[in-house]
């Protein structure tokens, strides 16, 4: 089951401009999406990790920001999705560029695949509950476990993490969340269950005790795989070990982002401003 049908022919020559940064896992959520629309668009790189003279890429603390993703956000976050002429108002947040690209196909600007939401309203709605639930309960739990400086609290993140994707497991409807193809809910917890599963950054970086059981998480794991193997989310994947050492300011509680200063501030990671 390859999740994608045959890409459709698009219905206009509108083009985007996709904002974006290779080690974000928010930004892979409005990638994912654009691609899986096949959504004719250039992709920005506008957040870069600078080494200076003797740094590893661990070492760098902050972003420099390229003055284009300050222009469309006024925080300078990713992803933004901008007209390729840049004179509509950009669309920014992970989750809002996801459903933005069902509008697309939907108002005809493009024909798109699969819809990434259901065409019900209340299919639509309850998919929506799900998405919001995994972006509070994966994704902000995942920093739960990289940023604390202290076991306990990290112990508990993992947990919630852990129960996190056991309820993902348990209602999932077929190789995708959903069913037979790819859905919003899906893009918005694989980021991370990657970073957990494929690149196994959590036990790289608080040991083994925070791995994922490949038998009790059985279900993940080919979840996760069957995801990769979509080509419009092979094309997102990040480079293992370079992602690795970008996430080392996370766990070594350096990290000057917002999701770093959420978490500082003990808050969750989906609570940053």
């Amino acid at each position: 089951m390859s999740g994608e049908p045959p890409t459709k022919k698009q219905a206009t020559g509108k083009r985007y401009k996709l904002l974006s940064a290779w080690f974000c896992p928010y930004a892979q959520r409005g990638w994912i999406a654009m691609e899986h629309h096949k959504i004719p668009h250039e992709k920005i790189e506008v957040l870069a990790l600078i080494p200076k003279e003797g740094q590893e890429l661990k070492d760098v603390t902050e972003y420099t920001k390229d003055p284009l993703v300050l222009k469309h956000h006024p925080q300078g976050m990713v992803p933004v999705i901008v007209d390729e002429e840049e004179k509509e108002p950009a669309v920014y947040d992970s989750l809002v560029c996801v459903e933005f690209t069902d509008d697309l196909v939907n108002a005809g600007i493009a024909e798109g695949t699969t819809p990434l939401l259901p065409k019900d309203p209340v299919a639509k709605a309850k998919a929506r509950i799900w998405v919001d639930y995994f972006n509070k309960s994966v994704a902000s739990n995942f920093y739960k476990v990289l940023v604390p400086r202290d076991q306990e609290t990290r112990v508990q993140g993992m947990e919630n993490f852990r129960s996190a994707l056991r309820k993902f497991q348990e209602n999932m409807k077929g190789p995708f969340f959903l069913g037979e193809h790819l859905s919003a809910v899906d893009i918005a917890a694989f980021p991370w269950a990657f970073r957990a599963v494929s690149v196994g950054m959590l036990e790289r970086y608080r040991g083994e005790d925070f791995a994922l059981d490949r038998k009790e998480f059985a279900k993940i794991y080919e979840w996760v795989q069957a995801c990769e193997n979509l080509p419009s989310v092979k094309i997102t994947l990040p480079d293992k070990e370079r992602l690795i050492g970008a996430y080392g300011r996370y766990a070594e509680g350096t990290a000057k982002s917002k999701i770093g200063e959420a978490l500082r501030a003990g808050k969750s990671a989906h609570e940053h401003d």
